[in-house]
């Protein structure tokens, strides 16, 4: 016989049967053992023995540690809503944000409908043209000149000190480039009205594509020399200025945006400055 059965196996006085379980064990003064432990060690131990009748649930004698009483616990009184917070109640500000209107416009639609609805006078339609036409001017302006102050209203692509000084390079400057689509479109015409020499036309095509990637090399060149020459610390990578650099300036002059500031005699100290 195993140390943990003879622990858990002891004999009546009364009956002398042999009795297996936590109840009995105290009742006969032996080691108490958990039936669940002994189920959990032994599969078929459900079944095998029993207690006695007076050691059934509700009559099973109490131990020491379970007989002492529990204290109570004292549940948490609720904060009343009279109660003070410690503190004084926060006043509101004074002056108060301008509150959007109160329905609106969503769509065109639903604009021109309420427009519809509450009709303005001819003045009142005249002097608001007037205000965003004044508006658009002074923005126009203001980026014109290169003020910071009006840069949040380029695109996001143009925005930057050092994006202003790589428009200013292109537009100070004859390229190459700019002269691409005009002279791609002289050429297709020409191989239509002279069949005959589209040879020397596909020459000069070839010429005009070395010109450009010669002259976009040297213009990428100057870009980043100038760029680390005002901004040695900048953020801006080299791919994607190069590539700023040649999509303006490929691009006709009077279609450029935002428009060129400088012209073709601009010295490379003008270059990236705010105009007075």
């Amino acid at each position: 016989m195993t140390r943990e059965k003879r622990a858990t196996t002891r004999l009546t006085v009364d009956t002398g049967r042999a009795v297996i379980g936590p109840a009995c064990a105290i009742a006969t003064g032996g080691p108490s053992r958990s039936r669940w432990h002994r189920r959990r060690r032994d599969p078929g131990y459900a079944g095998k023995t029993a207690c006695r009748p007076e050691c059934r649930k509700g009559d099973r004698p109490v131990g020491k540690k379970s007989a002492e009483a529990t204290p109570a616990v004292e549940e948490s009184k609720p904060v009343s809503a009279t109660d003070k917070k410690g503190k004084a109640t926060p006043k509101r500000p004074t002056q108060s944000k301008a509150r959007p209107p109160v329905n609106p416009p969503l769509t065109s639609k639903e604009k021109r409908a309420q427009q519809k609805s509450a009709p303005l006078s001819k003045e009142q339609k005249s002097q608001a043209k007037a205000d965003i036409r004044a508006e658009r001017a002074r923005i126009a302006e203001g980026q014109w000149k290169g003020d910071p102050l009006f840069d949040k209203y380029h695109l996001p692509r143009d925005r930057g000190p050092e994006r202003l000084l790589v428009r200013d390079l292109v537009d100070s400057r004859r390229t190459v480039a700019q002269y691409f689509f005009a002279l791609t479109m002289a050429l297709l015409l020409a191989t239509n009205v002279f069949p005959a020499y589209v040879n020397i036309l596909m020459l000069v095509w070839a010429a005009m594509m070395l010109g450009f990637a010669v002259d976009s090399y040297f213009l990428c060149r100057k870009v980043w020399r100038l760029v680390m020459k005002r901004f040695p610390k900048t953020t801006q990578r080299k791919p994607g200025l190069y590539w700023y650099a040649i999509q303006r300036s490929i691009m006709f002059r009077s279609m450029r945006n935002p428009r060129p500031r400088m012209s073709y005699k601009a010295t490379e100290d003008d270059l990236g400055q705010v105009v007075k």
